[in-house]
């Protein structure tokens, strides 16, 4: 009897939590998660934007040297004659990429696969999409206004997202447009390309490293 009455006590004086608590714990979670879980999607991207980047860095370099041990590179080579040893799936001419068309963010495309006599876009291993000018040559044997360039679009989405334009010198040295915007090393207009390159490198170039 001693028993069933604390019993009976021990029920009366267990508490809960409210629907109104439980609301407000769910509100509280909501506003957490809309402020935590894009910025989780946006890292996981720029990583894999920076993954890609990179392998088309390497590729680009590996290309210029691996046509260096075959032929010494003058200043009329051209970029068709690099991409050769590049490793990727296939070529398309077409605007599938940008084009004429206004990409989803309302951007200018990076990918215009369709610019003109000689540009072409390379369809990567990795999903990224790289535009170069094939006919376009070094034009000269210095840092100065000299090189030719490609616009790699690393989501392969033909929107500016994560694009960034690298530029080879006749010298072996890469590196991205802005960077040789701020040297005053490289014109796009003096170097015989038709393509539209990006001054502005993406917010994961900063931490290439």
């Amino acid at each position: 009897m001693h028993s069933a009455i604390l019993k009976n006590l021990k029920y009366r004086n267990a508490t809960g939590f409210t629907l109104a608590e439980l609301l407000i714990a769910l509100a509280i979670l909501g506003v957490i998660a809309t402020f935590t879980i894009p910025k989780i999607l946006d890292s996981g991207q720029s990583s894999r934007n920076k993954a890609v980047a990179k392998e088309m860095a390497s590729m680009i370099a590996g290309a210029y040297t691996s046509y260096k041990q075959q032929i010494s590179p003058i200043s009329t080579t051209t970029a068709g004659t690099i991409t050769q040893y590049m490793n990727y799936v296939s070529a398309t001419t077409v605007a599938q990429y940008g084009g004429a068309s206004t990409p989803a963010d309302g951007s200018n495309p990076p990918q215009d696969c369709s610019a003109g006599s000689g540009v072409v876009c390379l369809v990567l291993h990795n999903g990224g999409i790289m535009e170069v000018d094939t006919d376009q040559s070094f034009g000269g044997t210095s840092n100065t206004v000299n090189g030719w360039h490609m616009n790699a679009d690393p989501d392969g989405t033909g929107n500016s997202a994560g694009y960034v334009t690298f530029i080879m010198y006749f010298n072996g040295r890469l590196t991205t447009g802005a960077v040789a915007k701020t040297e005053g090393t490289y014109t796009a207009s003096a170097s015989g390309g038709t393509l539209t390159w990006n001054t502005t490198d993406p917010t994961y170039i900063s931490t290439w490293n």
